[in-house]
């Protein structure tokens, strides 16, 4: 195929898919700038994509009703107002997932995903179109509820159930204001107006229902590196994690898992947990082993530990299991409320050699310190807290 012909083909399909192209592109724009999620420079694209998204809703509107027409000028530009609606959507969709999927290491943030894509895919079937702008009505209740509930506890450095109901109330005000801009005058406009914001109040339940359920990621905490480790060290505010030397075959492994127990071993569960400035929570460090007898997971420990907020590399704490047998094991970080932000799944395994054992060891971002061929475990065992300094 000549290249002539390519770009002729590439073409069509653009323009055939032009409302997944631009979808895609918002999406991938995004994806690429995304910083922390506290940044004041993403949040206002943010922002503005929201304030974008509610202008183009509000003046589809009053073309589909008949109380507006694109002037000479702007008609050339209101061509393609569809799908700058989809690029802002893409572009919310693309920050929402980043920022979800950063906050657990779950597969629960795809369900965020997995929503906005139905409802963009149904958007498109066209026996459905008819009904296509109360379904974008849903999808914009979606994306302001997203965006404020991470907002708002940035703003008020907490979360929780009723800084959630709060987000909760807020976006369900921000939908009504908008459709008294959508009601045309006259004397059913109430009615008018709950019909219009009905379709996103049906999303407002499905995502509260799912806070309910604990199905929703803990944003804006999240967990930048963890690990489980031999031993944990830290002099002049600075973190040695020390783990078994890999065999040749497993170079990418920089820590103790699976981790192979002698008498006297302590394991050591380490994180750096993100959390935007002026941010106070505590957390919870559970420990758990797998029981086949009885075929679930038994909790044996849960450490509490308080994460103040505004480190871009993140608190940096561990918290240590003295007592332990050899089996299945997990570890997870959550929020007070049993809100999942990272989990560690591993093997105890019994070591029968009693011969020296090699030892690497990573600094607190992850990175190689060095590699001795030999090292004593520290009798100092580092506390369960976690640290700013």
């Amino acid at each position: 195929m000549s290249s002539h012909s390519y770009r002729v083909h590439l073409l069509r399909f653009l323009r055939r898919h032009s409302t997944l192209a631009t979808f895609v592109g918002g999406f991938l724009f995004d994806s690429l700038t995304m910083q922390r999620i506290d940044a004041w420079a993403d949040l206002a694209f943010q922002f503005g994509y929201l304030a974008a998204a509610t202008l183009l809703l509000v003046y589809q509107h009053h073309e589909l009703t008949g109380r507006w027409t694109p002037g000479h000028l702007t008609s050339k530009l209101w061509r393609y107002n569809l799908e700058a609606l989809h690029f802002a959507y893409g572009g919310l969709l693309s920050a929402y997932v980043v920022l979800y999927f950063r906050s657990s290491t779950s597969a629960r943030p795809a369900l965020f995903l997995l929503l906005l894509v139905a409802v963009m895919v149904i958007n498109e079937v066209p026996f459905v179109r008819g009904a296509g702008y109360r379904l974008r009505l849903g999808l914009y209740g979606f994306c302001v509820l997203s965006f404020l509930t991470y907002f708002i506890p940035i703003l008020i450095g907490r979360i929780g159930g009723w800084v959630f109901l709060l987000s909760l109330l807020s976006s369900a005000a921000v939908i009504w204001i908008v459709t008294a801009w959508l009601a045309a005058p006259g004397h059913d406009r109430t009615r008018e107006r709950l019909r219009l914001f009905a379709p996103a109040v049906a999303v407002l339940l499905v995502v509260a229902t799912l806070y309910v359920l604990r199905l929703i990621p803990p944003v804006p905490l999240s967990v930048q590196f963890q690990g489980i480790y031999h031993d944990v060290r830290r002099e002049a505010g600075r973190y040695t994690l020390v783990y078994p030397q890999p065999p040749f075959w497993a170079p990418w492994r920089r820590d103790s898992r699976p981790f192979e127990r002698r008498d006297g071993d302590r394991m050591y569960y380490f994180a750096r947990v993100f959390a935007p400035a002026g941010f106070e929570h505590r957390l919870i460090i559970r420990w758990e082993v797998f029981d086949p007898s009885a075929g679930t997971w038994m909790t044996t420990d849960r450490i509490p530990l308080a994460v103040v907020g505004g480190r871009a590399e993140g608190f940096r704490g561990t918290a240590v299991k003295a007592n332990f047998a050899s089996g299945r094991w997990r570890v997870t970080a959550e929020t007070d409320d049993g809100r999942a932000i990272a989990t560690l799944s591993f093997q105890v395994e019994d070591d029968g050699d009693t011969g020296e054992r090699g030892w690497g060891t990573v600094n607190a971002l992850g990175r190689c310190c060095s590699n001795p061929r030999q090292y004593r475990l520290s009798s100092h065992v580092v506390e369960n807290l976690f640290s700013n300094p």
